[in-house]
């Protein structure tokens, strides 16, 4: 074969390659290529055909007649729950009258608009047909999680048979599930639906999954939960939160505030107001409005009790034995950490005690009464403010290694990773097996 012969004949090759290479890739396209089909049933229903999406879902509303457009009618069709597909065509199959229609075609996904076609339907195709239905629309490539299509007629008509979207599904992917140092699972798919509800470890309450290991950290994480679209081979780790509120300490120092008056034995505090004799009592919560009371003391140190937020007064006082919505005085008994609030009648101490158990019918319901007691400096209970401080979690892929930190970095991968256990003031450095105590100031 002579140079000049060979000079000629490669690059024929090259296009006749090149033309085989494209015609596959083509094939392989119409191969992939799934195609949802939405026929227009009458004014407000569309059948839907094809494949799509789990939780694909569409409406259609044509202020017309079913798929006719006359002037200012509009169809509109919503396509939702799309999941992130890569759609790569739109059409709308339109005919018109027989000598005239006209009308706007707009697309839009997920709130933006991607196509726009006006004019008449011979402007369009090159002629006015009453009798087929042409394809006319959009064509690219963009994932989406919802489609709309209107179209607004101007001049009579334009008549819709059905809407075609050609899509190609994300290819399969592994996710990877850790829960700690286990396999919690293993899923596949182009979308996969994150496990949620593990199950709490210790104080350590599961809020979702992360897409980085971690150890602790008062950082809030990025957590995934729901349905998830992997773009590769990817492992997730459960992510859990705990709640490092720092608690408020019982009140010391007795001045004028708002307070909570508490049981640290039942864990019930005083809540609402006098009626019948008695006040309510709930579980002690800061947060709550109704265990809110403003208390006032004396020069004599004795108190009044008064509701916080509650329009006009209400007040926890007593008429004898019994409490009533009066601005009485109370005797206080405090000592350290506890406060007690008092009267006596006779020679006889009664206490006010959040938490008692009291009938009411055939049931019985906690509530906050006057209670005979041989030794008030015994009382059970305290008072907490009302001051609470922002609320602190702390957040970990390792809830079973409390007490036990993993440092990791990038400069650390040729050396291992260094243990770090935790201890009243010490730490415990542990790194290639050689051991470090270390005191805090």
């Amino acid at each position: 074969m002579s140079f000049a012969n060979s000079f000629f004949r490669f690059p024929i090759f090259f296009v006749i390659l090149h033309a085989l290479i494209y015609a596959d890739m083509k094939l392989l396209l119409l191969i992939l290529l799934s195609v949802m089909t939405f026929t227009v049933k009458d004014k407000r229903t569309v059948t839907a055909d094809g494949s799509w999406p789990y939780d694909m879902s569409a409406t259609y509303y044509n202020t017309g007649n079913k798929g006719s457009v006359t002037s200012n009618d509009t169809a509109t069709l919503r396509v939702s729950g799309l999941d992130g597909i890569t759609i790569e065509q739109i059409k709308v199959y339109v005919r018109s009258n027989k000598s005239a229609g006209a009308g706007k075609i707009t697309m839009s996904a997920d709130g933006t608009q991607i196509y726009q076609k006006e004019g008449t339907y011979q402007e369009w195709f090159g002629a006015y047909d009453n009798t087929n239905y042409q394809p006319i629309g959009w064509s690219g490539r963009k994932t989406v999680n919802a489609l709309e299509v209107q179209v607004t007629g101007s001049t009579n008509s334009l008549h819709i048979e059905k809407y075609e979207i050609g899509w190609t599904q994300a290819p399969s992917y592994t996710v990877t599930l850790m829960n700690g140092n286990e396999v919690y699972d293993v899923l596949n798919g182009s979308t996969v639906t994150l496990p949620a509800g593990l199950e709490p470890v210790d104080a350590w309450e599961f809020s979702g999954w992360s897409e980085s290991e971690f150890w602790e950290t008062e950082q809030m994480p990025v957590v995934r939960t729901g349905s998830y679209h992997p773009t590769s081979d990817v492992t997730l780790w459960a992510v859990y939160q705990k709640d490092v509120t720092p608690t408020q300490p019982c009140v010391t120092d007795l001045t004028d505030g708002a307070y909570i008056y508490l049981n640290t034995k039942t864990g019930m505090a005083m809540s609402g107001v006098v009626e019948s004799g008695v006040a309510g009592a709930e579980p002690f919560d800061p947060y709550s409005t109704d265990q809110a009371y403003e208390i006032k003391f004396d020069t004599s140190g004795r108190a009044t009790i008064q509701m916080m937020y509650i329009y006009g007064e209400a007040y926890i006082g007593y008429e004898g034995t019994q409490l009533a919505n009066t601005p009485s005085k109370w005797d206080v008994y405090h000592e350290g950490e506890k406060t007690a609030f008092y009267t006596t009648a006779g020679d006889k101490t009664y206490m006010l005690l959040p938490g008692m158990m009291r009938p009411v019918g055939e049931e019985y319901v906690l509530a906050t009464e006057l209670v005979e007691v041989d030794q008030i400096e015994k009382a059970p209970t305290v008072l907490r403010t009302t001051d609470m401080p922002a609320p602190l979690y702390l957040y970990t892929c390792h809830p079973e290694a409390e007490g036990f930190e993993t440092v990791r970095s990038e400069r650390m991968n040729e050396s291992g990773n260094e243990g770090v256990i935790r201890f009243g003031n010490y730490e415990l450095h542990v790194r290639k097996g050689v051991k470090e105590l270390r005191l805090n100031e």
